[in-house]
Order: C-alpha cells, then sequence, then structure tokens
C-alpha cells in the first residue's frame, strides 16, 4: 500500500518522543505506546481524576487518545518532518467509568501532502467508545536527529 518502508528505529523514536511528552508524562502517566508501520497503539488506565461531572472519563481523554494514535500512525510514514493535526472528527459511542481504555490508529491514505488517519477506542473489554479519523501535513519543522530522547 505504501511503497516506502517504514523504520522500527523511526517507530521506537516516536515512542521515547510520545512517553516522554511533558503532558503525558503529568496527565496519564499509565500511558503505553506502540508504534510499528501499520498501526499505533495507545493505552491508559482510566481513573476519576480523568471525569467529568458524571462520573465518566471526559471526552477529552477520548480525543486525546484518537488523535495520538491516528497522528503517530501517520508520523510513522514521515522520518523528515513533523506533522500537524489539520483536522479531527470524533464519534463518541458509550461512556468509560474504569479500566485500561486501549486506542489503534492507521493510516487509510497517503498523499504528495496530506495524511489521512483513523482511529478506534476501546475498553478493557472490547467495547467501542468512539472512533476518530483525522488528516496530516507536514510541518516544514525537520525532526531533530534526537527527537526520540527524553
Amino acid at each position: 500500500m505504501f511503497p516506502l518502508p517504514i523504520s522500527e528505529e523511526h517507530c521506537r523514536k516516536l515512542e521515547r518522543m510520545y512517553l516522554g511528552c511533558p503532558i503525558n508524562r503529568a496527565m496519564y502517566p499509565s500511558t503505553r505506546a506502540e508504534f510499528t508501520g501499520k498501526a499505533a497503539s495507545i493505552s491508559l488506565e482510566v481513573d476519576a481524576h480523568q471525569f467529568h461531572a458524571m462520573r465518566a472519563a471526559h471526552g477529552s481523554v477520548y480525543f486525546k487518545l484518537i488523535d495520538d494514535a491516528a497522528y503517530f500512525a501517520a508520523q510513522a510514514h514521515v522520518e523528515d518532518s513533523y506533522l500537524l493535526t489539520v483536522s479531527m472528527n470524533l464519534n463518541f459511542t458509550r461512556p468509560v467509568t474504569g479500566g485500561r481504555m486501549v486506542c489503534r490508529g492507521q493510516v487509510l491514505h497517503r498523499g504528495r501532502r496530506m495524511l489521512v488517519a483513523e482511529a478506534e477506542l476501546l475498553d478493557a473489554d472490547g467495547h467501542l467508545l468512539a472512533t476518530g479519523r483525522g488528516t496530516f501535513m507536514p510541518s516544514g519543522k525537520p525532526l531533530e536527529s534526537d527527537f526520540g530522547y527524553r
């Protein structure tokens, strides 16, 4: 589907970049990530600090996981420039009040300037919580050689 091979080293650097990001370390310390050339998988444990007034995970937690999984699925295909999220569309299907959420993203289309990726968010029992689709484009800002290090 995509003619360029995706470096495993690049994917490991993306994992380190993601897990080392200040927002993930501070707000989502239970986050796990695994990125390959075919998919991005991000998971976290739901806790009460993420709840809205109705005692379920806030939609912003869903959005962050879906945006991140779709983004990193796309970023695995681009080694020379950081990507920017151009648009993101989410559909929520059910609330979650605990357990581990897992989000998997994959690239649907890679054009000359834009990539389209989708992600689905599941609870620990495999129930669909939300889906999303995003469009991403190169920022023009080059990835530094040590971008994957804390």
